[in-house]
């Protein structure tokens, strides 16, 4: 077991490695060599100062790190959450039942809302906002001062549900292919044949069978989740981590850039990392 974990995390310090230096490189390139800046990403001085447009009231960078940081960690439960909660109880469940056609059925409701355009489904709720609250978008004008901050779980729900509504179409095929393939073997259809019910073939021998490949989908859906977030959180005025980077590139602000994308790869890293390790002790011994 540690000797798994040990391997596993030098292979996502590699990956995670990999990615600040493309990131770094990227940067420069893009500021520096394309846009004629005279100020370098390794430069001591751009990391001095939090411009006014990412924060009104002075504050530090690692309050502004955990402010971003726990708005896009409240909407990423509730749309990579609900991907896997949704992806994984109906995609076995589409599996169960492969033989109607379930999975097309039970994902046809996400990717319906998969395909209106997020464009649209952002200007209805702006209106929306404009015309109840008298303010466009998630702008910092209402505090709960006292009670459950209901509020920033209904903006945090706003922004998680269109992501969620991909991913978790994504993830109910995958599960309900998955299945599938092993319900496919040939090992199945001698266990008709000798007399097995259909729930004791299912549950005690093609899902067992097909565990490790389910696990193996867990992380899949993340990257598709954080990268909606970079533009729906911006559309919103939504003060997450994605609207940082956004906002960032906006002002040429380095930091802001470098930091919010490698936020986004340290917890994509490590939730693969914790994917594999799952994946890899759930492998039957050969």
């Amino acid at each position: 077991m540690t000797r798994i974990c040990f391997r596993y995390l030098a292979l996502a310090l590699v990956r995670w490695s990999g990615v600040l230096i493309s990131l770094v490189l990227l940067v420069e390139f893009s500021f520096c060599v394309v846009g004629g800046s005279n100020r370098h990403v390794w430069g001591f001085d751009v990391y001095q100062s939090i411009p006014l447009e990412l924060s009104v009231q002075p504050i530090s960078w690692w309050e502004l790190i955990a402010e971003r940081s726990g708005a896009t960690l409240l909407a990423l439960a509730i749309a990579y959450g609900g991907a896997l909660l949704f992806g994984y109880a109906w995609g076995i469940l589409a599996g169960r039942f492969r033989r109607f056609r379930a999975a097309s059925i039970f994902s046809l409701p996400f990717s319906l809302f998969s395909c209106v355009p997020g464009f649209w489904f952002v200007v209805l709720v702006a209106i929306h906002s404009y015309v109840v609250w008298k303010r466009p978008g998630f702008a910092n004008e209402l505090v709960v001062e006292s009670g459950p901050n209901l509020l920033a779980w209904w903006n945090a729900a706003v922004v998680a549900l269109p992501a969620m509504a991909v991913a978790t179409a994504w993830q109910l095929r995958s599960v309900a292919g998955a299945i599938e393939n092993e319900a496919s073997r040939p090992f199945v259809k001698g266990l008709y044949l000798t007399g097995y019910s259909e729930d004791a073939i299912f549950y005690n021998n093609i899902l067992q069978r097909a565990l490790p490949g389910i696990v193996s989908l867990l992380d899949r859906t993340l990257p598709l989740v954080l990268g909606s977030f970079i533009f729906l959180e911006w559309a919103f005025h939504y003060d997450g981590v994605g609207s940082l980077l956004v906002e960032s590139v906006r002002l040429g602000f380095y930091p802001g850039i470098v930091v919010s994308g490698m936020w986004m790869a340290t917890l994509a890293t490590a939730v693969t990392m914790g994917r594999q390790v799952v994946a890899k002790l759930l492998q039957p011994v050969q």
